[in-house]
């Protein structure tokens, strides 16, 4: 029987959630029709980088998703990669095969469309095209698991595998370089992209194992501004060639390190304002909105041409993002938030949270 220590409800992080609401808001803003959030910038000149998004929410991934197995591993010696993996499951399977369901009874997809889906490959065969990033995170979650179970089975010093996950990002990054000057498209392979979620596990075994070296990486504030700054620069100026797209993920992966270290300041008490507390409120829910916000602009986009021109204009700039949210905190209330609690009976975790002390 888990102790009540372990069957207690875990508490949220709201700094979390913020960055969660940050980079749901980016995506939601690069799939509307007319953009919104970014407006200022695209009167600046700039091509929409609201796609930078995923590349927060991966960092954000490999934080939590390496911080519970760091965690595990440092207070057990040991990784339930089995338990791992079916609360993963629970957490990611119940409203995505629900999602492909809705797809093919109203008849948006046929099963042939969503064979990649079903497999969770539709990054590399194709599938409902913007659900690439969970094929990509599902696929770290096999490689995160498989290699630090290894290592902490075969007792490897925590210093190593920090300088191992570091090897496998560089590796990731000179491979993308590689493919892409061969006009290879590296946008949504696990293979290209996953480099992301790896920065975030360097962070987490920071974080866990060398607290005063997270905290003083953390304290480098106007050198983390100074990386939001330059990135945002360069989307401004991106060159179309290859070096210039694949140059850009980097870029991304570099502003989601720094927006994390930037945001990510817990403080027990602290008041925040409406604002803050709205966007973290969306961030809780932001892999239902992720899972299902594309599903309206079709017909949102559809009910515009009744509108005036005028009218027409601002709700699709508005209403594609709020009827996102919406379909994302009704679906999220309605199947994940249930299957999360039938894990939490069935497979009781083995760490609190990603974050804070240990249990």
């Amino acid at each position: 029987m888990p102790s009540p220590q372990e069957q207690r409800k875990p508490r949220r992080e709201i700094e979390l959630d913020f960055v969660r609401g940050i980079a749901i808001l980016l995506v939601l803003d690069y799939h509307a029709p007319i953009t919104l959030w970014l407006a200022p910038f695209k009167w600046m000149g700039y091509q929409h980088f609201g796609w930078a998004g995923v590349d927060i929410f991966f960092v954000l991934s490999g934080f939590l998703v390496g911080g519970l197995l760091v965690k595990e591993w440092k207070t057990s010696s040991r990784i339930d990669s089995k338990r791992f993996l079916i609360r993963r499951g629970f957490k990611i399977w119940p409203q995505y095969y629900f999602f492909l369901l809705a797809m093919l009874l109203t008849g948006h997809r046929g099963l042939h469309a969503l064979w990649g889906n079903l497999l969770n490959i539709q990054n590399y065969v194709g599938g409902v095209a913007h659900t690439w990033t969970l094929a990509l995170e599902e696929h770290a979650y096999l490689i995160l698991v498989f290699v630090l179970a290894f290592a902490a089975r075969r007792r490897v010093h925590i210093k190593n595998m920090f300088t191992i996950i570091a090897v496998m990002a560089l590796s990731v990054l000179l491979w993308r370089t590689f493919l892409a000057a061969h006009n290879v498209n590296v946008f949504t392979r696990t293979d290209t992209r996953i480099d992301g979620i790896f920065y975030g596990v360097l962070l987490a075994i920071l974080y866990h194992c060398f607290p005063a070296a997270f905290s003083r990486v953390q304290s480098w504030t106007w050198l983390w501004l100074g990386v939001i700054v330059a990135a945002l620069a360069y989307f401004r100026i991106e060159p179309p060639t290859w070096w210039g797209a694949d140059l850009s993920y980097a870029c991304a992966d570099a502003m989601g390190v720094s927006v994390l270290l930037l945001l990510y300041k817990h403080r027990e008490g602290r008041q925040r304002s409406a604002l803050y507390r709205v966007v973290a409120w969306i961030g809780l829910y932001s892999y239902g909105i992720y899972l299902w916000h594309v599903s309206v602009i079709a017909p949102v986009v559809s009910f515009s041409h009744r509108m005036p021109n005028r009218v027409a204009g601002v709700f699709l700039a508005v209403a594609p993002g709020l009827l996102g949210i919406a379909l994302g905190v009704l679906t999220t209330k309605a199947i994940e938030f249930p299957a999360l609690a039938l894990r939490d009976r069935l497979f009781p975790r083995k760490v609190d949270t990603p974050v804070g002390a240990p249990t």
